[in-house]
């Protein structure tokens, strides 16, 4: 019985050492909350046919132009309109915030074929953490809401967008007021 004792404690102890660290206290709060003023201060255009608009480093973006792998934030519109159409300057106050996660599965098999190995998995590649702010409007000619997304990272390292990456995103566009901010 003892025999058996000792590989097991060693099993055990091995896949101890296997399980993360932990969550760092904080380390998924939102970056803004209910309340949180966002000053619109030049308009942006909203491409006929789409509801988006992207900006990432200060730039407006196209989606094809976004580098997933930096963070990045999009104002969302209520529908897709035929004809361009503009935000005008204003400012949006913050109705509700929400945490959501977004990944890239990789269902395709990865084989090593010089080995005569196979390997198939459906887990996330990438994932990225997405600030949803519900904006509290009804104009149908305002976004009603901002998501700020962090950069893709691989499941372990993946983190949601932080106040300072969220203003780096929005550049000079969009000032970003946090109640009880001092870097307001």
């Amino acid at each position: 019985m003892k025999i058996f004792t000792i590989p097991g404690v060693l099993v055990v102890l091995g896949l101890s050492a296997c399980q993360s660290a932990g969550v760092k206290i904080g380390y998924f709060s939102n970056p803004v909350g209910k309340g949180t003023e966002l000053e619109l201060v030049k308009s942006l255009h909203v491409p006929a046919g789409l509801s988006r608009v992207y900006l990432q480093a200060g730039e407006m973006r196209r989606y094809s132009e976004i580098d997933q792998y930096q963070p990045f934030c999009y104002f969302l519109m209520p529908d897709p309109a035929p004809l361009g159409r503009e935000i005008q300057p204003a400012v949006f106050v913050v109705r509700s915030v929400n945490l959501l996660e977004q990944d890239v599965r990789i269902a395709t098999p990865v084989r090593l074929v010089y080995l005569g190995l196979s390997w198939t998995s459906d887990g996330p590649g990438v994932v990225a953490y997405e600030t949803h702010m519900l904006l509290d409007t009804t104009d149908p000619a305002s976004p009603e809401r901002l998501v700020c997304s962090g950069a893709f990272e691989p499941p372990a390292e993946a983190a949601p967008i932080r106040l300072a990456e969220m203003r780096q995103a929005l550049g000079s566009w969009v000032v970003v007021r946090v109640p009880g901010s001092a870097g307001s």
